[in-house]
């Protein structure tokens, strides 16, 4: 499931951090069901460290300018989240519907319009376009013990983005569904103008945008859609279309 909401004013302005991922995640705990909301912050779904929370969402599409630390939107924003637990969105939608507005920081931005959006047909193949940066990292022990962030031009992108859909999905249906001959390949992908580095709550997550084709099963598809592609997908990252 997935909601489209654009706001702002036609002939005017709003701005927002620089690196804003952590306004847009407490404006959806702060507007679905407060024991949802709680449930979903502090255990998510899983077992063990392997938990998600299962949405995502975009980064704000629209035009702006940057200005020092802050990047001033002109006119409507549009932000796209997902998620495949349909109390969540249907939460979020009924409550910014009736609030009217949206707050981003210390800013009250009028909501224009909220659209539910369908579910395509999926087959067995997609392709993708990144809305917000994809991200995962990797440990490395040489030439010293180190987590580093993967890029989609290694083999182990593709393949741990393969193992994290599976994980995803084993929890959500309850049930393991083989992944058979699923791939994760990189379409159109520019090492200097796709890549980003976002700062969420003082850490700096590097994440990849672009065009990619996912070949897998129907369901792992779906979760590609709804919960997002790789990591910290509830930070605002992996979101795509």
């Amino acid at each position: 499931m997935r909601l489209k909401l654009v706001f702002g004013r036609r002939n005017g302005t709003f701005e927002v951090p620089a690196h804003y991922n952590h306004l847009v995640q407490s404006l959806i705990y702060r507007h679905i069901d407060a024991s949802l909301a709680r449930n979903l912050h502090a255990h998510g779904i899983g077992e063990g460290h392997t938990r998600f929370r299962y949405f995502t969402f975009s980064r704000l599409l629209g035009k702006f300018k940057r200005e020092g630390n802050f990047l001033r939107y002109h006119g409507y924003a549009t932000l796209y989240l997902a998620s495949p637990n349909t109390a969540l969105l249907e939460s979020l939608a009924l409550r910014l519907s009736v609030q009217g507005e949206i707050q981003l920081g210390g800013q009250r931005v009028p909501l224009h319009r909220i659209d539910l959006l369908p579910t395509p047909a999926l087959g067995d193949a997609v392709v993708v376009r990144a809305l917000s940066p994809i991200t995962l990292r990797a440990k490395q022990r040489m030439p010293a013990p180190a987590v580093r962030y993967l890029t989609p031009m290694e083999p182990r992108f593709g393949e741990r983005i393969i193992q994290n859909l599976r994980a995803k999905v084993r929890f959500w249906y309850g049930r393991d569904i083989e992944p058979a001959h699923a791939a994760f390949i990189p379409q159109q992908v520019d090492s200097e103008r796709h890549q980003h580095a976002i700062n969420f709550k003082g850490t700096w997550v590097q994440g990849w945008t672009g065009v990619y084709q996912l070949s897998a099963p129907t369901e792992y598809l779906q979760m590609a859609l709804d919960a997002g592609i790789g990591e910290r997908n509830s930070a605002g990252f992996g979101c795509v279309e």
